[in-house]
């Protein structure tokens, strides 16, 4: 018998090795892909798995719809000098709050002071004049009716009366105006609010040309301004629903939400043409002196009236190719999959429209322990448990 040998190339023995351990991962993902996380086996005879599992339940839940938008003073003065003068006197502090009639600038005094003295003055002259026109007017017009002085004589002297009850008008009137431009130079604060900065010192002459002496803000309460698009509103109004149902919340730019609500109580007449929105004004109260004018706050519309809808916690909400899915807990702790369609997220909570029932325990946390029929061993959910899986997860 004649022996043949066949020569093989010699293959290095890293070669070799790679070759032989390729299929073997591939079998690997294979398997793992088809189990996938939510589908791991419990050893034979291992306990239950632990898992951490929560009661779904009804909450109370107002929509909303959410907007950006902007702080506005509600009333916002710029203070003018009414007359003439140097500056006296400043009584407030910049940046500081005043209260209605509280004095803020004081000009200077004695030149409205002597002014006041002779329109008083005046004003006596004028009515010593009256009285001896009235006099004279007395004695001619009895002499007239003797027929002892001449028609013309009484003209003059009815006359002259006229112009002595004229000049006591004028007279009177100069008074009030002196009067009023003395109490022009004590500025006084037309509503409570804060003040701006002063524009001119105290030394420096001012007058009713001159640039606002500062500006004072009303503080509390507060405009919200933001723009709606044209969709919610035709939304809004095709529903029926009316300011009267709604409250505005704000959230403040450090991510807080502020715990003062407002109401809507203007809305623009006309469309914005570049943006088709309609801007919408609420009103919110200030007491803290949080808000500020012009800034940016975060805006949620809320209804009054909150519809019962049922919640679970993100963490129970898992997806895959045919949608999202939970992992229910039987009464006597089986797992089973459960499709579920989801609504609006409200904080760490997501509405389930259906698929779930008022008191169905849901898995929130050992997810990959676990697969559909086995039995577990599970706790309540409570609020310091640290979850370990994420809000939504998406299945293999």
């Amino acid at each position: 018998m004649i022996a043949h040998v066949f020569l093989v190339p010699a293959r290095p023995w890293h070669a070799l090795t790679r070759s032989l351990v390729r299929p073997a991962v591939f079998l690997a993902l294979i398997a793992a892909a088809l189990t996938g996380p939510a589908m791991a086996q419990a050893p034979a005879g291992a306990p239950p798995p632990s898992v951490v599992v929560e009661t779904a339940r009804v909450h109370d839940v107002a929509e909303e719809t959410a907007f950006i938008g902007r702080v506005q003073a509600i009333d916002k003065v710029a203070i003018r000098a009414r007359v003439d003068g140097f500056l006296a006197h400043r009584g407030f502090d910049e940046g500081g709050e005043v209260k209605k009639g509280e004095k803020l600038f004081t000009l200077e005094r004695a030149p409205y002071e002597a002014a006041l003295a002779a329109a008083k003055a005046n004003l006596t002259s004028a009515h010593a004049g009256l009285e001896l026109a009235q006099a004279t007017y007395n004695r001619t017009k009895e002499l007239a009716d003797r027929g002892t002085s001449s028609l013309s004589t009484l003209d003059d002297a009815t006359s002259k009366l006229s112009q002595a009850r004229a000049s006591v008008q004028a007279q009177e009137a100069a008074l009030t105006k002196a009067e009023l431009d003395l109490s022009y130079t004590e500025i006084l604060a037309p509503m409570d609010g804060r003040t701006g900065r002063a524009t001119y010192s105290v030394g420096e002459y001012v007058g009713p040309t001159s640039n606002p002496l500062l500006t004072l803000v009303r503080q509390d309460p507060m405009y919200v301004a933001f723009p709606v698009p044209q969709r919610i509103l035709l939304q809004v109004r095709k529903s029926g629903v009316s300011r009267d149902n709604v409250l505005v919340r704000i959230k403040l730019p450090d991510g807080t939400t502020y715990d003062q609500d407002g109401a809507i109580k203007f809305s623009e007449v006309e469309s914005n043409a570049g943006t088709d929105t309609v801007t919408v004004r609420a009103e919110i109260p200030n007491p803290q002196r949080l808000l500020v004018d012009q800034q940016i706050v975060g805006v949620k519309v809320m209804s009054k009236n909150p519809e019962h809808k049922l919640m679970v916690s993100q963490s129970a909400i898992m997806l895959d190719q045919q949608g999202a899915y939970v992992l229910a807990v039987t009464p006597d702790n089986k797992v089973e999959i459960r499709r579920v369609e989801v609504g609006d997220q409200r904080g760490p909570r997501i509405i389930v429209s259906s698929g779930l029932a008022e008191g169905d325990r849901v898995i929130v946390s050992g997810h990959q322990k676990v697969r559909p029929g086995i039995v577990v061993e599970p706790s309540e959910f409570k609020a310091d448990v640290n979850l370990e899986t994420p809000a939504v997860e998406v299945a293999p």
